[in-house]
């Protein structure tokens, strides 16, 4: 399709959407025709690509040409609020003028109960429309999962896609097929995605990115971090965007910029635990300055608009190849090239961000394994009982909302065990019914959840926050760790005034941070094998391997099995000593190495930082002969699974299901088959430490990463 046939066919959005800009581009050229033929299409391409305009000309030509009003027809998926809100109110005035009707359904905006023509929400947001009022979608012929990427392979993302397949069997009679389309960045495996979400799909793939310029500087010290952005201001860099891997690394770094001239006091912060209003006043600040710098978690990874960025800044590099290429993907749209400047520890963290620059640009994302979140079918049980008017659900009718291929997996008895472990926690009542049937009602620890409508998700919350007002406006920022002493949020530093019961009333404080903040450098990311073994090998680091460091009284086994594999090994370790196999305490337990006290155990002087452990004794280390086999691995993943997997993004329901389905989620994505291996190989070689001192320490800093 050339652009003249473009525009011929897609007369009604065409004005609204695409003339602006100048006429369609390769992408929106692309998905055109599959979109049209009323096909399921999955369009890959880079951020800023185009891709909103791409699916919803084709789409508002096809299901909102002749009914522009009414029940809804279209509905636009969106990963979060923020996202929702933004997309509809870039697309309200547009499709105004056309006669569509712009709606948004979340837990912040509603409009006022009616759902409109086309309609963006969030997954909860969809889920609560299909058990509340499946009647109000039963017109719906298409369905768009915008941003496809920030849900896939996680809770949400599975829920997703029940939902999809809900809403397919759940319209009205007469109803015609429900055609999805999902836009999503650029994936390492397209049609792996597009076989979760979409049927017999047409992949739009336009890969690439643009050219992208990246400086590193090794030192994330705040002093350094400002001298080299006067730099950048000096050369013309006007509007930065700088990334933290936590949202405490956030606060303090825009803490510590407010209280300095560099940005004319245009900096802001932008992370989950500010509120929504203190959110929209960043991006609108941002937006509006001509000098400015808005400091963010992955919160602003995605397409808010935050106008134009000169130059993104890494502090720390980010978890993987994904949020690596959403990062640099936001800046440098008015320039040919992305300008990317990014600060690091030291040696190792360099490696690992350039094995993550390499795999962006080979399309090597390292992906971690793939693992359904079985949790989820708890959720959804819950669900379908508020949805059906007999107010029951039974195993049968959950596998009947199941796409096809979790269908296949999950039978009746298996879902039966499920469904009967959520009623054994009190989120279901056991019901039976006669002739060996049993159905479920819902249980009293449901009952709640769903009036306030919080039954409908599968994020899990944040453990022991407190909501902080701010005293002089009544405002609610945002919540924090519970503390009763000055707190940073929102960028600036603020004492306590008022302590009561979850909630905080606090005054902005004066006095800038100075120096470097205190921030636990480790990787707090569930690190996945694949980019365990690139980021040793990309560093020098033989591996499998143990080098003995007797200086430091420590063993370093080198194993890159990632976050969980490495925990799993070193529970292995432990577990083999606590029953006489072996000597030497674990003292470190990380995606890359596993670290263990060579001698006396040095902890029982102090902490356990590499700097404690400097002349860490003599005395027995570990005993490698008795090398734990792969039995152990598994003894000891099914002895302490849920804590190992801590931290692992399981969804809220994960504890409600049978200990075989928890173990057997855990057992994928601590890839324990990797762990077996390893361990039936026998104790690793050893090394010599290398004798260069810049080298030396970036195996100290891999080990204890």
């Amino acid at each position: 399709m050339n652009p003249a046939e473009y525009r011929a066919a897609l007369p009604r959005a065409y004005d609204a959407l695409i003339a602006r800009h100048g006429g369609p581009n390769a992408v929106q050229l692309a998905a055109a025709p599959p979109i049209l033929a009323g096909r399921d299409v999955l369009i890959t391409a880079p951020t800023a690509s185009g891709k909103t305009e791409a699916y919803l000309v084709p789409l508002v030509q096809r299901w909102l040409d002749r009914e522009a009003g009414g029940p809804p027809r279209l509905l636009v998926v969106s990963p979060t609020r923020a996202l929702v809100n933004d997309l509809a109110r870039r697309l309200r005035e547009r499709l105004a003028r056309i006669g569509v009707e712009v709606g948004r359904w979340t837990g912040d905006h509603r409009d006022g109960g009616r759902l409109q023509a086309l309609t963006v929400l969030t997954p909860e947001g969809l889920d609560s429309r299909l058990a509340r009022e499946p009647a109000a979608l039963a017109r719906v012929g298409g369905l768009v999962l915008d941003e496809l990427h920030v849900l896939d392979g996680t809770p949400r993302g599975d829920q997703l896609r029940i939902l999809v397949e809900r809403l397919r069997r759940e319209r009205g009679e007469g109803a015609p097929p429900l055609q999805v389309v999902a836009a999503s960045a650029t994936v390492p495996d397209p049609p792996g995605v597009a076989g979760r979400y979409l049927r017999e799909a047409a992949i739009v793939d336009v890969g690439g990115h643009r050219p992208i310029r990246v400086r590193i500087v090794r030192g994330t010290a705040l002093v350094q971090v400002e001298a080299e952005l006067r730099r950048e201001l000096e050369r013309g860099f006007r509007k930065v965007l700088l990334f933290c891997n936590s949202r405490a690394e956030t606060e303090e770094t825009a803490a510590f910029f407010r209280g300095r001239r560099l940005f004319s006091g245009a900096v802001v912060a932008h992370h989950g635990s500010l509120s929504r209003t203190v959110r929209l006043e960043a991006e609108r600040r941002f937006l509006g300055a001509p000098v400015a710098l808005c400091v963010a978690t992955s919160t602003l990874e995605v397409g808010l608009d935050i106008g134009d960025v000169d130059l993104v800044v890494l502090l720390g590099a980010p978890p993987d190849v994904a949020s690596l290429a959403q990062r640099a993907g936001r800046g440098g749209r008015r320039r040919p090239h992305n300008h990317v400047l990014a600060f690091v520890s030291g040696a190792f963290e360099e490696a690992v961000l350039r094995v993550l620059l390499r795999g962006w640009r080979a399309g090597d994302w390292y992906p971690p394994p793939d693992a359904f979140r079985a949790g989820v079918l708890v959720q959804q049980a819950l669900s379908v009982l508020h949805a059906r008017h007999s107010r029951t659900v039974d195993a049968a009718a959950l596998a009947r909302r199941l796409p096809p291929d979790l269908a296949a997996e999950w039978d009746a008895p298996r879902l039966e065990r499920v469904l009967a472990a959520a009623a054994k926690a009190g989120w279901l009542v056991r019901v039976p019914v006669g002739e060996g049937r049993v159905v479920y009602r819902v249980g009293e620890r449901a009952e709640g959840p769903w009036r306030r409508g919080s039954l409908h998700g599968n994020i899990e919350g944040d453990v022991g926050g407190v909501e902080v007002v701010d005293r002089l406006t009544g405002v609610t920022l945002g919540q924090v760790p519970r503390s009763d002493g000055p707190i940073v949020l929102g960028g600036r530093a603020r004492a306590t005034r008022v302590v009561a019961a979850g909630k905080v009333v606090a005054d902005p404080g004066r006095r800038p941070l100075e120096g470097r903040p205190s921030f636990g450098r480790g990787s707090a990311f569930p690190v996945p094998a694949s980019l365990a073994t690139a980021a040793l090998a990309g560093a020098g680091i033989p591996h499998p391997s143990r080098v003995r460091v007797p200086d430091q009284g420590i063993v370093i086994l080198f194993h890159g099995l990632g976050r969980l594999g490495g925990r799993v090994l070193a529970a292995a370790l432990r577990f083999a000593r606590a029953v006489g196999h072996g000597r030497g305490q674990v003292l470190r337990a990380g995606p890359y190495a596993v670290v263990l006290s060579g001698g006396a155990d040095p902890r029982a002087a102090g902490p356990t930082s590499p700097e404690a452990l400097a002349g860490g004794g003599s005395g027995a280390g570990p005993d490698w002969r008795r090398w734990p086999g792969p039995a152990v691995a598994e003894a000891a993943l099914r002895a302490g699974h849920d804590k190992l997997l801590a931290g692992a993004g399981l969804g809220r329901f994960h504890a409600v299901l049978p200990e075989p389905e928890r173990l057997a989620v855990a057992e994928r994505l601590a890839d324990l088959d990797a762990v077996r291996r390893l361990l039936a190989a026998g104790p690793p070689p050893e090394v010599e430490p290398p004798d260069e001192a810049a080298v030396f320490e970036l195996w100290i800093e891999a080990a204890w990463a």
